[in-house]
């Protein structure tokens, strides 16, 4: 169900919980409702990601130089992320593909005292920080 997927997302999110409304709904944008998510099942749907490029694009020094003075936590990054989604099921007894690119920047924390990286927020899919 989508609700184990955020819990998933979540696990790795802001520990202060500060950003962690914003990435539940970011995460809840991704995700098909409960009830498509039911339907989708009917037609044995899987879907993942080929990724292709992971990199810091280059608007994200000029964000980090325009953010006020403790708006992001230290060691804050975005990666954008390209690849490939693939989906496959099954329509009237017919196997369906369908691949179409994506796109979408992951934005994080990695603090400099070593504790582990985490996940702020995720930006709109298919309209990433270049």
């Amino acid at each position: 169900m989508p609700l184990d997927y955020t819990s998933a997302i979540l696990d790795v999110g802001d520990p202060s919980g500060y950003e962690q409304a914003g990435l539940a709904a970011d995460i809840a944008s991704y995700l098909p409702t409960r009830d498509a998510w039911v339907k989708l099942r009917e037609y044995a749907t899987t879907q993942s990601i080929e990724i292709d490029t992971v990199v810091v694009p280059d608007a994200w020094a000029d964000a980090a130089a325009q953010a006020r003075p403790g708006q992001l936590p230290p060691g804050a990054i975005a990666y954008t992320v390209e690849g490939i989604r693939h989906r496959d099921g099954v329509w009237n007894d017919t196997a369906e593909t369908l691949s179409v690119p994506v796109a979408f920047t992951l934005f994080m924390a990695c603090p400099l005292d070593g504790d582990p990286c985490y996940l702020l927020r995720l930006s709109q899919l298919d309209n990433p920080l270049r």
